[in-house]
């Protein structure tokens, strides 16, 4: 960088001249008579090389590669929080797949486990199945905050808002949005004016013979010395001193023409918006792990509720048996039999129960409730009538309100201005800067008026390539972007649509529970009429009971898969915050 420096007023070159050199003297005794004051610290515009002072040298270059450093590590940490591509969770599969009699209920992993919305804003979680310790694209997502007291009743929409001002992932978004403002405050400052004020009281002594400058007589005085000054006074002593000196004053600096922090701050305030996009993504998944738990919560009470309907069943019917065997109908045996799938089912209960306060414990953790509150959850699982929308109906507006569709898009267009802020460094950038104070032994004593102001160009000659090289790598950076846009674009697509199979599909398995559930009960009726009268033992009533109980448990997983079906296509269509049971 080559600085020039112009004096107002003066056309002619050696009045120039001459202002420069008595500007460099002014400067060289203000630095030797103050070693102790601090250098300027204020960052210059980025990119300019702009000295503290007229004819000092560049300061703030070191404050600009931290906000640099800086804005990079906030757009690599945007870039992991964004969640990742493709699915993440197995398709569900058919309610018809009926797990052994002896189980009583669906196997809760393999091909039957109820799989969670497969949007790329959804938690990698399953319902039924949520993943203990909280974590949602390699962030944690538990409640950095807790409430001090528990509601008494919680609706899911009442869920999703404390989660969103509780939840620990929505939380630091926030403060990296308020962060990128700060940094956008701080590349604008070199826009704006920048006035400080010193003031020193100092006491000094001087060796002249230090400075070139020898008594009189000496050879040194003939310019032969190393030092090669002129000779010294005969009046003036080789130790000057002790004496005051007094300066207070104010400096004064405006960058006039700095193109490339314009674009700089441009850039910033298009980082912002990334930032705030990418908190609100951050809302979308939190208000996506929040519900997903929800539903976790909702299908174990419905597992309890199943489990104790199943046990009261096997206890009439044990009764029933113990009945049939002292009327002398039945035998020994059918009492057995009845007590055995009694055991079972009370075995189940207390497992239904473990699992559903778990899954309570998870959502008092997502959303922020104290752990072991009694929350009564008021929005259940049901099947809506309600048509599925085609592709067609979807995809536009899922394409519209995808939130890592529009941080890709920002992105690009925050790229293609960070590049070109970087290709303004070659411009030339004009400055302002001076100071006014005064000067004396000490204050109000033999004090004088000073004053320094001028203009500087700082025009850049050659830097070994450093400029192209960051204009290149913010180009390569700005194409990164428009590719990872295009499959962001797609990937939408596939979420849509995979999300619609998932949602028809969920549609067929509550029809299909329900009517398996109703040939059930149909089917132990009149095994029981059959046992009741002596023509048959109760072997087949107790088939008959665990088909009843592996209907009801295959009813509460298509319920809670329907659900998840539609929280999978509010997910996919970026609406998971409106989302409703």
């Amino acid at each position: 960088m080559r600085n020039l420096f112009f004096l107002p007023g003066r056309s002619c070159c050696r009045a120039a001249a001459a202002g420069l050199g008595l500007l460099a003297v002014t400067l060289s005794a203000a630095a030797q008579s103050n070693p102790a004051a601090p250098p300027a610290t204020r960052p210059a515009p980025a990119g300019s090389g702009q000295p503290g002072g007229i004819g000092g040298p560049p300061v703030g270059q070191q404050q600009q590669q931290e906000l640099q450093q800086r804005q990079q590590e906030i757009q690599q940490t945007a870039q992991q929080q964004r969640p990742p591509t493709g699915p993440t969770s197995p398709p569900p599969t058919g309610v018809g797949q009926t797990p052994p009699a002896s189980q009583g209920a669906p196997s809760p992993g393999g091909l039957g486990t109820l799989g969670e919305p497969s949007g790329t804003t959804t938690p990698p979680a399953q319902v039924g199945s949520a993943p203990r310790g909280g974590t949602m694209m390699g962030t944690a997502t538990g409640a950095a905050r807790t409430l001090a007291v528990a509601p008494a009743t919680l609706s899911l929409p009442e869920a999703m808002t404390i989660g969103l001002e509780n939840n620990l992932t929505t939380l630091l978004a926030t403060e990296r949005a308020t962060e990128a403002r700060a940094l956008r405050q701080q590349v604008r400052s070199f826009l704006l004016p920048n006035i400080t004020g010193t003031a020193y009281q100092q006491n000094r002594t001087l060796n002249l013979v230090a400075q070139g400058l020898v008594p009189g007589g000496s050879q040194d005085m003939m310019g032969g010395g190393t030092g090669g000054g002129m000779a010294a006074a005969p009046t003036i002593p080789s130790f000057v001193g002790p004496f005051n000196t007094f300066d207070a004053r104010l400096n004064f600096s405006q960058a006039l023409l700095n193109i490339a922090a314009l674009r700089q701050y441009k850039s910033s305030a298009a980082a912002v918006q990334v930032a705030d996009l990418t908190a609100e993504l951050a809302r979308e998944q939190v208000a996506t792990f929040v519900a997903l738990a929800y539903l976790s919560a909702q299908r174990g009470s419905l597992d309890v509720r199943a489990a104790r309907a199943d046990l009261s069943l096997a206890e009439a019917l044990r009764q029933l048996a113990q009945k049939q065997r002292d009327a002398g109908i039945a035998d020994g045996i059918d009492v057995v039999r009845a007590e055995v799938r009694e055991s079972q089912q009370r075995l189940r209960l207390a497992q239904a129960e473990a699992s559903a306060t778990q899954d309570r414990l998870d959502l008092a953790r997502a959303v922020g409730l104290p752990q072991g509150s009694a929350t009564v959850l008021t929005d259940t699982l049901v099947a809506r009538a309600e048509a599925v929308p085609t592709v067609e109906e979807a995809l536009a507006p899922a394409q519209a309100a995808r939130l890592d569709t529009r941080i890709a898009e920002q992105t690009i267009a925050q790229k293609e201005l960070d590049r070109r802020a970087r290709a303004a460094a070659r411009y030339p950038i004009i400055s302002a800067a001076g100071d006014y104070g005064q000067s004396a032994v000490t204050p109000f004593k033999n004090d004088r008026a000073t004053r320094t102001y001028g203009v500087l160009l700082s025009v850049p000659v050659f830097d070994g390539g450093y400029i192209n090289s960051r204009v290149k790598a913010a180009l390569s950076e700005q194409r990164q972007a428009e590719l990872e846009l295009g499959n962001t674009r797609g990937q939408v697509e596939q979420d849509v649509r995979q999300a619609l199979i998932g949602w028809n599909l969920a549609a067929a398995q509550v029809r299909a529970a329900d009517e398996q559930l109703a040939l059930a009960g149909r089917e132990l009726a009149l095994a029981t009429q059959r046992f009741r009268a002596g023509v048959a033992d109760n072997l087949e009533v107790l088939q008959a009971q665990a088909a009843l109980a592996n209907a009801r448990a295959l009813r509460v997983q298509a319920l809670a898969q329907y659900g998840a079906a539609r929280l999978n296509f509010a997910a996919a269509t970026g609406t998971a915050q409106s989302f409703r049971l």
